[in-house]
Order: C-alpha cells, then sequence, then structure tokens
C-alpha cells in the first residue's frame, strides 16, 4: 500500500487511497499462469481517514474522508491510487505498470477534497490534467525493493511532469502483519516546479507573495511507515506515518510555509 499519504503528489494527496497489500501488483507474488486477463477479478471496497496539509507545504492541516476502491483481473487494474491501466510481473521480482489518472492541480481557495487553500488568494489556480503514469519496481531480496515513477501530464495548457525514486524496506512479514518502511526522492521538471512552488511576476503584484523562480531538480525527499495488519480472509486494516523534508526549488518558495511536514492515516479495506 504505497504513499497512502503523499504530501507531495497532487494526485495522490486528496485521490490517494489505500489499498490491500494485494491490491498492489508490486506488492504481490506473480499470480499463476491464466492468460492476459487472468482467471479471477479481485475487487476492494473500504474506507479510513487521513490528517494531510491543504496543499504541498501549507502550514495548515485537514482530516479528510478517504475512499477505496480497487478492480484488477489478469492485466487490467483500476483504482485510486494508480488510475486505470496495465500491470506486468514475473517471477524474479520485477513487476511494472502503465496507467492514466487524473492529477487534481491546486485551488486559491480551501477545499474539502482538493489541495488549496485561501492563502493562496491571488495565485490562480494550478489546472488540473490527464496524467499518464509508468512505474517499475524491483524486488532485489524479500527485504528491499527498489522502484521508481514517471507521471507525464497530458493537457496542452497544463504539462508538467514529475519523477519520484525510492527504496521499500520490510521490517516484519508475518502470517497477519506487514510492517513496511519506504524512502524516496521526488524531482519535478521546471513547469511542475514552477507551477506548483514558483511565483511568477504577476502573481507577486496580486497575491502579495515574493517572486519566486523554481527550477527542475528534487524538490522533496519523504519517509514513510506502514502496517498492514490482516483482520480475515477478507478484511484488512492498514496505518501509515509519513514525513516531507522539501529541498531545493521548494525549500526557498514562499507558498512553502513549512519546510517539514508530518502526516498519517487509516483506513480499513474489504477484498472478495
Amino acid at each position: 500500500m504505497k504513499h497512502l499519504l503523499s504530501v507531495l503528489s497532487p494526485t495522490l494527496t486528496v485521490a490517494v487511497l489505500a489499498l490491500p497489500p494485494a491490491a498492489h501488483a508490486a506488492d504481490t507474488d506473480p499470480a499463476p499462469s491464466a492468460g492476459l486477463f487472468g482467471d479471477r477479478t479481485q475487487v476492494s471496497v473500504g474506507a479510513g481517514a487521513m490528517l494531510t496539509p491543504r496543499y504541498p507545504g501549507s502550514a495548515d492541516d485537514r482530516v479528510q474522508a478517504v475512499p477505496v476502491f480497487s478492480i484488477q483481473r489478469g492485466i487490467l487494474f483500476a483504482d485510486t491510487l494508480r488510475g486505470a491501466g496495465v500491470q506486468f510481473q514475473n517471477a524474479h521480482g520485477f513487476s511494472a505498470s502503465q496507467s492514466f489518472g487524473y492529477d487534481l492541480g491546486r485551488l486559491q481557495r480551501n477545499s474539502s477534497w482538493r489541495p488549496g487553500s485561501k492563502r493562496l488568494a491571488g495565485m490562480g489556480d494550478v489546472p488540473g490534467a490527464i496524467t499518464a503514469r509508468s512505474l517499475v519496481m524491483q524486488q532485489l531480496t524479500p527485504y528491499l525493493a527498489l522502484d521508481a515513477e514517471a507521471e507525464f501530464a497530458l493537457k496542452d495548457d497544463a504539462r508538467r511532469n514529475r519523477y519520484r525514486a525510492g527504496a521499500r524496506f520490510t521490517l516484519l512479514q508475518a502470517a497477519a502483519d506487514n510492517v513496511t518502511l519506504d524512502l524516496d526522492a521526488h524531482v519535478g521538471d521546471r513547469r511542475f516546479n514552477q507551477a506548483y512552488f514558483g511565483v511568477t511576476e504577476a502573481q507577486s503584484l496580486t497575491s502579495g507573495f515574493q517572486p519566486h523562480r523554481a527550477d527542475a531538480g528534487v524538490y522533496a525527499y519523504t519517509v514513510g511507515a506502514e502496517w498492514d495488519h490482516t483482520l480475515s480472509p477478507h478484511w484488512t486494516a492498514s496505518l501509515l506515518l509519513n514525513a516531507t523534508r522539501y529541498v531545493g526549488p521548494a525549500d526557498g518558495s514562499p507558498v512553502v510555509r513549512r519546510r517539514a511536514a508530518a502526516g498519517g492515516g487509516a483506513t480499513v479495506t474489504y477484498t472478495f
């Protein structure tokens, strides 16, 4: 259930939904061969809550209800974490997925479900966009996996790309419990970093923020710990804590009011 709470990607800040371990292609063993579309459909539904900043870098937090949904069959999947797409795994620990989702952007007002804050009044909205997301993961040992992700906004007037590279450590793997630790570096191209951390001269005049140019580069590092507990063959409860440190083009941004932040969440899911 990687990245239950990401305060770094607008796609995940609000739309990220905790999914049971079986819903993540990189978290499960390859299924027996049954053709491209498998021999069964797996569905997960549930709900939870999370504490997260109102937008990446916000000094204000909010508690938000979190719905959970995932459906997959063979190489096909659709869920609230990755969007809809195709996935692949082999017997050597390699997995990959290609999907399409939606970047919610950022509002210049408070919202109950989208990133944004009234403290950004005058900055204008960062428009949402359909995105294409590519993810690859290699399980090196039973206790260590490396992964990388790229997300590309496909809207003409909202082109921006973000990237992530990380490592996942399995600290505990028992019959009913799984505890993992994730370390990640987050990178944005110039358009992504400028959209979320930059302030143009025009925005400065209307918002009162000092101008800030946010070039391409690493904008944050995160660490996250997650505990998945199997309550029964169908029910799973999950807890997560994470911390973020903004660096580089985000560190000096006037819209980043808090350079270091922490969050957490909990969900209960039913899989059938």
